[in-house]
């Protein structure tokens, strides 16, 4: 995981690194939480040394605080959401403008 960080960036033909951030607190052993300090450290260490490398990383948001928050940090690639939580955001917009 993290340990390889190094390794992983010197792969020959890996231009990107995408972080899964519900993946990584799973295995920093606070899953689900990826507001979580030890999160956010270990996803801005992954940002800096891919930076270093001049590689392209990209992550999972579900949230605009999160699109500003890892935007300027220097995140190139955003994944906003997934279809069903999108379509539920628009359902509850919906609803409550009744």
């Amino acid at each position: 995981m993290l340990k390889n960080i190094d390794e992983i960036l010197e792969v020959e033909g890996v231009d990107m690194l995408f972080i899964g951030p519900y993946d990584l607190s799973q295995s920093l052993g606070v899953p689900g939480d990826v507001k979580n300090p030890r999160v956010i450290e270990q996803m801005e260490f992954i940002v800096n040394k891919a930076k270093g490398k001049n590689k392209i990383i990209g992550t999972f948001i579900d949230s605009l605080e999160g699109l500003k928050r890892w935007k300027k940090a220097g995140v190139q690639y955003l994944s906003y959401s997934v279809d069903v939580g999108i379509f539920l955001e628009a359902c509850r917009t919906i609803v409550a403008k009744r």
